[in-house]
């Protein structure tokens, strides 16, 4: 895998220079567009952390209210269902003591609501006789859960009188002439939710990032679609909003995604980003009526002015990114350079190895058609070498190998090209030859080289190699045939303790 790491960084090694050039080049160039854009980026990001902070917020008050609505789920089923059996006992709901009821279900409100629509007993004072068909689009989902035969459990909501949240529940009777409603406000029931301070998250947020204008909580009505702006004081909901508010907080519950508006105002450019925060789905058995949004104005000019301060310093830093990717253009290529050397060479030799010669094949067997020549591929190998490392060591085998490869390429020609294939063989391409001829006088040379012995550590070593020899392109037309051909060669000279032997010969 490495060395194919390296041949890829080697072939490719001026393109990825090029590469690098354009590049410094495209920054050179695009530095000022570049530091609008970082800038524009960095505003996004704080828009989306701000998002994320106020989200974070709504989930924790949503999480706690959703254990408090499970809570009040169970308890709201047990009261209805005596409800349910007191009415399968007593229909005359007249004769009924709700308040001895209510001791019973503590923290709620008992309703009796007729077919007509209207409360005709209720323990909490004021709704009584209140008469539902005012609120057309409400009277027709009570009208619905009066004709159905199963208790009906809503989400909790917040008042919009009050400011208080608010759970009901609405079990017809059996014989649909009323709704047993139940009702309870909810930070009563569990006064630890009094300590779930949004507004204050709000104002925190404000506070801490410039480039927030302002946050707004809005809750949209699913049944009559009205839309509110949430407040921490009276009135605790607000219907006089921008018209463009309650489109973006009434598209962003209908779709469930964000709703975004660019708008212009006192010469600056503000964003409004609308997104979901809480959509009737929260309980399966739960019937919401309401979805809340989170509506959040971001200043334009923050950013802007945050382009122009930066400016200049961008173009600066640019310039000194720009010397910085000279320096390392530099260094790749100097790096690439030694890359070349190391996966091409033998690192004890300093020879070509194997894939050189796999590399330089292609161009000199086409060099050879061109001009109608031949190649000879000589395949060397050291006598008994092995004797030599068992006898001496590693590292005078290492030095004799230097010895035989110094030797060696004093002994070629200056077209011919020395490779070690590894251990003790190696390999010689001898290009521009004529005739099987002329590459065996170049074997003999080679042969006759070795007469005299090497020299290493004060020690004489009489060294004497097999060659085998291979003609492209009488004996291959592949540098491995070739290769093949010119080993076996080899092998069957020390057969025969000749000094070389061409591949014809023994054919």
């Amino acid at each position: 895998m490495r060395q194919r790491l390296n041949n890829f960084f080697i072939k490719y090694k001026f393109l990825f220079i090029i590469l690098l050039t354009l590049v410094i080049m495209f920054i050179s160039y695009n530095n000022y567009q570049r530091s609008n854009v970082l800038i524009e980026n960095n505003y996004e990001k704080r828009q989306k952390l701000v998002e994320r902070n106020i989200v974070d917020s709504i989930i924790h008050v949503d999480q706690s209210l959703k254990i408090a609505d499970n809570q009040l789920n169970m308890e709201m089923r047990k009261y209805s269902q005596v409800l349910l059996d007191k009415y399968k006992d007593n229909p005359n709901v007249k004769e009924w003591n709700l308040e001895e009821l209510k001791k019973e279900f503590v923290d709620y409100e008992i309703f009796i609501v007729n077919s007509d629509l209207k409360v005709t007993a209720t323990t909490y004072a004021p709704d009584l006789g209140l008469d539902f068909n005012r609120f057309p689009s409400f009277a027709e989902s009570l009208r619905q859960r009066l004709k159905g035969d199963s208790l009906v459990i809503d989400r909790l909501d917040l008042s919009i009188n009050t400011g208080e949240f608010k759970k009901y529940s609405y079990q017809p009777t059996p014989d649909n002439q009323y709704l047993l409603e139940l009702s309870v406000d909810i930070l009563k029931r569990f006064p630890a939710l009094k300590d779930l301070k949004l507004f204050r998250d709000v104002d925190n947020l404000i506070a801490e990032y410039e480039i927030v204008e302002d946050i707004g909580l809005y809750r949209v009505d699913a049944l009559q679609g009205n839309v509110s702006r949430l407040s921490n004081e009276e009135p605790f909901l607000y219907s006089e909003i921008p018209e463009y508010e309650a489109e973006l907080a009434s598209n962003a519950a209908q779709s469930n995604q964000m709703q975004s508006r660019n708008i212009q105002a006192n010469g600056s450019n503000y964003i409004h980003n609308f997104f979901p925060a809480i959509v009737e789905d929260s309980l399966e058995s739960s019937q919401g009526w309401a979805s809340y949004i989170v509506g959040i104005q971001y200043n334009e000019s923050v950013m802007q002015a945050d382009i122009n301060f930066n400016r200049n310093l961008f173009l600066i830093n640019s310039m000194i990114m720009f010397v910085i990717l000279l320096i390392f253009i530099g260094i790749v290529i100097y790096l690439l350079q030694n890359l070349e050397n190391q996966a091409y060479h033998d690192q004890l030799t300093g020879l070509a190895n194997r894939d050189l010669v796999v590399k330089s094949f292609s161009d000199l067997k086409e060099k050879a058609k061109n001009r109608q020549k031949k190649i000879g591929i000589l395949f060397l190998d050291i006598d008994n070498f092995k004797e030599i490392n068992d006898n001496y060591g590693h590292d005078v085998g290492d030095k004799v190998l230097k010895e035989v490869a110094d030797l060696l390429s004093s002994s070629l020609r200056s077209n011919d090209k020395l490779f070690r294939l590894g251990g003790d063989e190696f390999v010689i391409t001898v290009t521009a030859i004529n005739s099987m001829e002329e590459i065996k006088q170049v074997a003999k040379r080679i042969v006759d080289a070795f007469k005299e012995p090497l020299i290493v550590d004060q020690s004489n070593f009489f060294i004497s190699v097999s060659l085998g020899i291979s003609i492209y392109p009488e004996h291959g037309q592949d540098l491995s045939e070739l290769l093949k051909n010119a080993d076996n060669a080899m092998y069957r000279a020390k057969q025969q303790k000749e000094d070389y032997i061409l591949y014809e010969d023994f054919e």
